[in-house]
């Protein structure tokens, strides 16, 4: 039986999170303060932490923050208003929480995100290791809602007019990281920035072809698009595939 802490200073919050829970058959517990929840996580193990952002003392991401450097095996869940948007984005980015809940929720949401959230439990990464390692989903923007997408379906980043986008086998999303941000998260694992326009997936690429000036293009699996190589960065491509 998943165990699941619900942190909320109202009382009103709590028992409406109990009520669409309760009948999953979790073992629920609760806090109304950030203190209460962080001596109950050092008495007991706990799989899902599922907390306000509008915590009086210390915030919610500030305790996810916490239990995740304490408690690194919980699941970490925020809820956060409209105009936190920005906090949600920025914690998903740091790896303090697997996912956010925004208000009003829908029932069906809070339901669907904690059985997901127990199911990619086992394999679920830890900033504390090597992210380029480690990272499985990237959030980005979809109209205004945050959504994580698998870094196995990212074709491409790309750079224009000062946003940055992510392109996947599934679609174009709007990313709130810069191109030099993701460069750095990235690491040199899979992608590969072989412009300062554009970053690769080093799995997609399919064809090299010679450019001018000893630049390259690439030709990427699905998408028709062709993607420059800047003089710069064709050392290193040809580093790559030993050419």
């Amino acid at each position: 039986m998943a165990r699941i802490l619900l942190v909320d200073d109202e009382p009103m919050v709590l028992n409406a999170l109990k009520r669409i829970l309760h009948s999953r058959g979790y073992e629920l517990f609760a806090a109304t303060t950030s203190e209460e929840a962080l001596d109950f996580l050092q008495k007991s193990v706990i799989d899902v932490i599922i907390c306000d952002q509008n915590m009086p003392g210390m915030l919610g991401i500030d305790l996810l923050k916490r239990s995740r450097e304490e408690y690194p095996d919980a699941v970490r869940i925020l809820i956060t208003g409209s105009s936190d948007i920005n906090v949600a984005i920025s914690a998903i980015n740091e790896g303090s929480i697997y996912y956010y809940l925004a208000k009003p929720w829908e029932n069906e949401e809070v339901i669907s995100v904690v059985e997901k959230a127990l199911a990619d439990k086992p394999k679920h990464f830890y900033p504390e290791r090597k992210m380029e390692q480690e990272i499985k989903k990237i959030p980005v923007w979809e109209d205004e809602t945050i959504i994580l997408i698998d870094l196995s379906e990212v074709i491409y980043l790309t750079a224009a007019e000062g946003d940055v986008f992510v392109i996947t086998e599934k679609g174009k999303y709007q990313s709130p990281d810069s191109l030099n941000s993701w460069e750095k998260k990235l690491g040199s694992g899979s992608f590969f920035r072989c412009h300062r326009s554009y970053i690769v997936n080093i799995n997609k690429i399919e064809k090299i072809s010679p450019w001018f000036n000893s630049a390259y293009n690439l030709k990427l699996k699905d998408t028709k698009e062709t993607i420059p190589v800047s003089r710069n960065s064709t050392k290193k491509l040809k580093n790559l595939f030993g050419l």
